[in-house]
């Protein structure tokens, strides 16, 4: 089977699922594709499919890359309800952030991915071969961009941002002795990329209307 080329236009996404990635590391355009292919026999998939993908959750999972593995749900018959698999991924539903990927696939000498074309689109601070490269100043920013306003996790910016900075510390080398994220320069680089320095608690969505104030 023939497959398209990807486009350029799949690097403006924050986000990309699983199976996206996959398809996006092989350098297959996934549209059209990306709905059919973890339903085709193994030997019908493209070739590499499997590797890649296990790769990719390896990386996820082992925090390498940031991402979120979604366990794979299902509808209970007859009497309705979901039921819940943790020991199967759902690779649709599962995503991995594509700067995260592309750092972690230039790291490794990956360049023969559309990946590849968003590191020569770094500004000079990114690169590592800068002679002024900062990976704590890098760190810093990419936890900023990576910030979701419309997510529902909990927690302050500042929180917010440590977390992901924790799931990066390899990456960044961010971690002490013992290969932990060292929660001193974790707290410090938090400080820095946090704007919401006013205090007080976060403010909650809610759909809920307010209190009544018509006069009585």
């Amino acid at each position: 089977m023939e497959y398209r080329l990807p486009s350029d236009l799949w690097l403006l996404s924050s986000t990309v699922s699983v199976v996206e990635a996959t398809l996006l590391l092989l350098n297959i355009e996934p549209q059209s594709v990306s709905q059919f292919v973890e339903g085709w026999d193994d030997d019908k998939k493209p070739v590499h499919y499997i590797a890649a993908r296990n790769a990719l959750v390896g990386a996820i999972r082992g925090e390498q890359v940031s991402g979120e593995l979604v366990p794979q749900t299902y509808e209970k018959f007859p009497q309705g309800g979901i039921e819940v698999d943790y020991e199967r991924i759902d690779h649709h539903a599962s995503y991995v952030y594509v700067q995260s990927l592309a750092s972690w696939l230039c790291e490794r000498g990956f360049d023969n991915t559309i990946f590849a074309r968003s590191g020569e689109k770094k500004s000079g601070f990114r690169d590592p071969s800068h002679p002024r490269y900062s990976a704590k100043l890098v760190a810093a920013v990419e936890a900023w961009e990576a910030f979701d306003e419309d997510s529902n996790e909990r927690g302050t910016p500042k929180q917010r941002l440590a977390k992901w900075l924790r799931l990066n510390a390899a990456r960044f080398g961010l971690t002490n002795d013992d290969g932990k994220p060292s929660e001193n320069v974790i707290e410090e680089l938090a400080k820095i990329g946090n704007w919401a320095t006013t205090g007080g608690a976060p403010k909650q969505k809610s759909d809920e209307p307010g209190p009544d104030k018509t006069p009585q």
